[in-house]
C-alpha cells in the first residue's frame, strides 16, 4: 500500500516573483547553498525544491510552511526538525519532485536521456544488466531505483551500489533487502520516477 504522497512541478512554469519572494523567506544555509549553485538553472531548481517541499509538509502536518525547519543527520541526509514527518527531494531538467510520508522515504526523478548503455555495468548486477538490454527506460529504471533506495535508507550511492538488487516483473519489484516497498510514479512523459519507503 502506497503510505505517500508525491508532488512535482515544472521550474520553468514558475515566476520569477515568485521565486524571489521564496528565496527571501529561505533560511540563512539554504540561501548560501542557492547562492553558490553554478548556474540560474540549478538555483531555480533549488528554490522551487525548498518552496515544494514546505508546501507538503505544511500540508501534511498542518503547520505554517514558514515555520518549518530542516536540519541533516550525521550522514548528510536532510529531515524536519519540528514535525514528525519524512521527505525527500529530486530533480531533474525542468522537474521537481517531492514526496512526504509517515515512513522513512527515498525518491529519484531522471529525464530520459541518450546514454551508453554499457555503463550499467557500473551499478547494475547481471540480472539487471539482463532487464536493461538493450531499452533505455529500463536503464532508468534501475538506477533511479538505486537512487531512491539509497536515499531513503540515508546513506546515499557509494561503493556499495551494487549490494542490492531489484527484480521487476509485471510491474512488481521486488528488492533483494528485506524491509523495503519500491513503486514506480507517472509524471509526466520522458521522465521515470521511483519511489522506495521503508515499511
Amino acid at each position: 500500500m502506497k503510505n505517500y504522497k508525491i508532488s512535482s512541478i515544472n521550474v520553468t512554469e514558475i515566476s520569477d516573483e515568485i521565486l524571489k519572494k521564496h528565496f527571501a523567506a529561505m533560511d540563512e544555509q539554504k540561501k548560501a547553498e542557492t547562492v553558490a549553485l553554478p548556474s540560474d538553472t540549478k538555483k531555480r531548481q533549488k528554490i522551487a525544491a525548498d518552496m515544494l517541499c514546505r508546501n507538503m509538509i505544511s500540508e501534511k502536518c498542518g503547520i505554517p510552511a514558514e515555520s518549518i525547519v530542516f536540519a541533516k543527520n550525521e550522514t548528510g541526509k536532510p529531515y524536519v526538525l519540528n514535525a514528525n514527518v519524512f521527505f525527500s527531494i529530486s530533480h531533474s531538467a525542468d522537474n521537481v519532485v517531492c514526496a512526504v510520508s509517515e515512513n522513512e522515504i527515498g525518491i529519484d526523478v531522471e529525464k530520459i536521456k541518450s546514454i551508453r548503455l554499457k555503463v550499467a555495468e557500473k551499478f547494475a548486477d547481471e540480472s539487471e544488466i539482463r532487464y536493461i538490454g538493450e531499452d533505455i527506460n529500463r536503464f532508468f529504471e534501475i538506477w533511479t531505483l538505486k537512487e531512491a533506495f539509497f536515499k531513503c535508507k540515508g546513506t546515499g550511492l557509494g561503493a556499495d551500489i551494487k549490494t542490492v538488487g531489484f527484480d521487476i516483473t509485471d510491474g512488481n519489484i521486488t528488492c533483494s533487502e528485506n524491509g523495503y516497498d519500491l513503486f514506480f510514479e507517472k509524471l509526466t512523459d520522458g521522465y521515470v520516477c521511483s519511489v522506495c519507503i521503508k515499511k
